[in-house]
């Protein structure tokens, strides 16, 4: 049974619950309200305390935190809370995935609409890529896609990403896949995603 942070209650002195967004195998989102500088944002907490998951999810903050780019969530905070729990906290991307927007649609979206979405998550792939060493998302997906409501893409949830480091097993924590998005090679477990 998963305990489930409580709307009102703050985090680390400074984050206040707002609702719960949604919640996973891995983790559970968070809207919250930074109390220092006065702002929505989002928390992701993780629910694996195994030592590689805690050590996939430090990688993720670290990985998240380094990054810049329009259509990338921005990393503000990781901390650990008394008693083991980790959390990340990001900017609050507002709007619909993707994926929720295929179910809710009656008919196919708009060509040049998803046209120009795709080419914005090319973009931020671009960008993610030329990263030394590379960063691999390994999640690509209609529900990893925001679309905010000034129509702008943005590649969420990077979970199991990595970095790509020739030779480098993936770790166990980062050992995931959505099936029918997944490379074949990341259905294996000695497989490595480049």
């Amino acid at each position: 049974m998963i305990n489930l942070l409580t709307p009102g209650i703050a985090l680390h002195n400074r984050y206040r619950i707002v609702r719960l967004v949604a919640q996973g195998g891995m983790s559970t989102v968070y809207e919250a309200y930074d109390l220092s500088l006065n702002r929505r944002c989002v928390i992701k907490e993780n629910l694996d305390t195994s030592p590689q998951a805690q050590q996939q999810f430090q990688q993720e903050a670290v990985l998240l935190a380094n990054l810049s780019h329009p259509h990338l969530p921005r990393v503000t905070d990781h901390f650990i809370a008394p008693g083991g729990r980790q959390y990340l906290v990001m900017d609050l991307v507002e709007g619909q995935d993707l994926d929720e927007m295929l179910s809710a649609a009656s008919r196919p979206l708009p060509e040049a609409q998803v046209l120009a979405w795709a080419a914005q998550v090319m973009d931020a792939l671009e960008y993610l890529h030329g990263q030394q060493p590379p960063v691999i998302h390994r999640d690509i997906k209609p529900a990893n896609v925001k679309i905010t409501p000034a129509g702008k893409a943005v590649l969420v949830d990077f979970g199991i990403a990595k970095r790509h480091v020739r030779g480098q097993p993936t770790m166990t924590g980062a050992r995931a896949y959505t099936p029918g998005y997944a490379p074949f090679e990341q259905y294996m477990s000695t497989g490595q995603t480049d």
